[in-house]
């Protein structure tokens, strides 16, 4: 199946190139090729597609990576979960890096590949990853999980999951149906890779 058409910047309307020159001159510059791009990586380049869209699931992310209401690590875990639920394995393996990075086992990550259940060292994971493949399976939490998750990360934690859950989603459907693969030319400094993606300020 062939990936959706590269879009160019001089083949650009106003709504796409203002999420061009977001995506490019902002904080992902330093993995999206910065202002000499000749186009982007191929999630982004599904996403020119629909520019307004675009726009908000960039806001989307930017606002989760900035939200503490859960750690980074269970934040990976729901990303890593999500995408091999969907059959996202692009995805996945691209976050693998940063799960390990917010210290996420590696013997949880390759079980979550593997579609087993993970052996969890922590009840805050366990919950996590009850919660996400219920959201996932039915789009809501058996009672026992709801109140599980509200004891143990709040109503902010709770709104925390929806919104990573849905990212991801979002993001899964995309490499799918796009065909996403990691770009032969893709260059990014694995150190500011870890950084951006744990929430950190470059």
């Amino acid at each position: 199946m062939e990936r959706f058409p590269v879009l160019r910047k001089d083949e650009l309307d106003p709504a796409q190139r203002a999420l061009w020159d977001e995506l490019t001159l902002g904080p992902r510059g330093f993995y999206t090729g910065g202002p000499d791009a000749e186009r982007l990586p191929d999630l982004y380049n599904a996403w020119l597609q629909f520019p307004e869209f675009g726009e908000l699931m960039v806001k989307l992310g930017g606002a989760i990576r900035a939200n503490t209401a859960l750690p980074g690590k269970l934040r990976e875990l729901i990303v890593l979960t999500t995408s091999a639920k969907l059959g996202a394995m692009v995805e996945f393996d691209f976050h693998v890096p940063f799960a390990q990075n917010e210290g996420l086992p590696d013997d949880v990550i390759e079980a979550i590949a593997q579609g087993r259940e993970p052996p969890f060292a922590e009840e805050a994971e366990r919950i996590v990853y009850a919660a996400n493949l219920q959201l996932l399976d039915c789009g809501a939490l058996v009672p026992e999980t709801r109140e599980e998750a509200i004891a143990a990360f709040g109503y902010p934690g709770i709104m925390a999951l929806i919104a990573i859950v849905s990212m991801y989603v979002v993001t899964a459907y995309t490499t799918n149906v796009a065909r996403v693969k990691l770009a032969e030319d893709f260059s990014a400094d694995p150190d500011q890779l870890k950084d951006f993606f744990a929430g950190k300020q470059a």
